[in-house]
């Protein structure tokens, strides 16, 4: 890849970032001089368990983390003069218009064309950029196929170092696409086994089923709340790992709670009240009163593509749903669609009050990269 512009489509297990980040230590190791090269996500929560533990665990394993000054205040590695430092679109707007040599977009996906533009803009020499090809998006529109931009398409295929366990599970999804023929299945092994672009239709989730109880042994993993009052339900929603699927067990879908009720309610289930709660985090006030009643609660930032992103990570899963209007959710949670009625690939605001509790959770704790030692299921302490 020798364009200005170089971007990356590849399905898991493919090793776009690790490569990546390799090339930039193997820069900022040369012979060059101060060299600025700028690691950048949506959000600092998925960069910090992504690609900057990455980045430090190739240090560590290369034998060179002492020979780097780290400023983790500023999150920046210096290596002599030059310089690689990582940043999130989301909150280090100062960040955005500084200039540098070098671009790394991860999960580009979930970028705004508007904020690429501004940061390729300010890029003296490349931009590389990866990405999960869960759905078409602004740069297959505007970049892919021009003439200065190198595309290029990797799989599991093309990294042979790839955990024995990440290979198995993805080449499940080829098995289950090939024996059971389902859209979800197919679908699954299309983006993440071939690094093909997905095809979003209907449904939103296809991946899960009803389940009439939590079995016994489940693990319980926390709870995810999405908060209403008067139009809305608050609805709460206890997760669980069982048999290499979630459970989404539902715990409270109810009009007119006050903060005081769903506290009273919480304090009364032994799981949840002991376990962490991740919910809506544009509401401090509820949040700060809930913990008042002594229950560990915390915010999940709603940033420029949270929702697809979580969205994402949830479709990951085999999903057992426990509770009428859970259910009723996931039946009726779809895309919306234009006038010809092909789907937008963007969800409706409807049918998700559940849905947008749980998907606070699993984008605060069910992480951004893969863990092969805990297959299949991601985590981010």
């Amino acid at each position: 890849m020798k364009n200005r512009l170089r971007i990356i489509q590849g399905g898991k297990g493919a090793g776009k970032t690790i490569s990546i980040l390799q090339i930039f230590i193997y820069m900022a190791m040369s012979k060059r001089d101060n060299l600025i090269l700028s690691v950048v996500a949506q959000s600092y929560p998925n960069l910090r368990s992504g690609a900057q533990r990455d980045f430090e665990n190739i240090l560590k394993d290369m034998g060179i983390m002492d020979q780097w000054k780290i400023n983790k205040t500023d999150k920046t590695y210096q290596f002599g003069s030059n310089v690689i430092e990582f940043f999130a679109v989301e909150g280090e707007d100062s960040r955005l218009g500084s200039r540098r040599t070098h671009l790394y977009i991860n999960e580009l996906d979930s970028i705004k064309l508007e904020t690429f533009i501004e940061l390729e803009g300010r890029t003296a020499e490349f931009t590389i950029a990866d990405y999960n090809p869960r759905r078409k998006f602004w740069v297959h529109d505007e970049y892919i196929g021009q003439e200065w931009v190198d595309f290029l398409v990797l799989t599991y295929n093309d990294n042979e170092y790839i955990p024995d366990n990440e290979l198995r599970s993805i080449l499940w999804y080829k098995e289950k696409a090939e024996t059971e023929n389902k859209p979800y299945w197919i679908n699954k092994w299309r983006v993440l086994g071939l690094g093909e672009l997905g095809i979003v239709e209907g449904q939103v989730f296809e991946n899960w089923e009803k389940l009439e109880a939590v079995p016994e042994g489940a693990k319980y993993l926390g709870a995810g709340l999405d908060f209403g009052f008067s139009n809305d339900p608050t609805a709460l929603t206890k997760i669980w790992a069982y048999d290499n699927k979630i459970i989404l067990e539902e715990s409270l879908y109810r009009k007119g709670m006050l903060n005081s009720s769903i506290a009273k309610h919480i304090n009364q289930d032994k799981d949840i009240s002991k376990g962490l709660t991740v919910c809506d985090s544009s509401e401090p006030k509820t949040i700060a009163e809930l913990r008042g009643y002594g229950i560990p609660i915390k915010g999940a930032k709603k940033v420029h593509g949270s929702i697809l992103s979580g969205i994402g990570i949830m479709q990951e899963y085999n999903l057992l749903i426990v509770g009428e209007n859970l259910q009723k959710e996931f039946e009726n949670y779809s895309y919306q669609k234009d006038s010809t009625g092909k789907s937008l690939g963007i969800p409706i605001d409807d049918w998700n009050h559940g849905i947008d509790g749980i998907r606070y959770f699993f984008l605060e704790r069910m992480g951004s990269r893969y863990n092969a030692e805990r297959m299949p299921f991601k985590w981010v302490a």
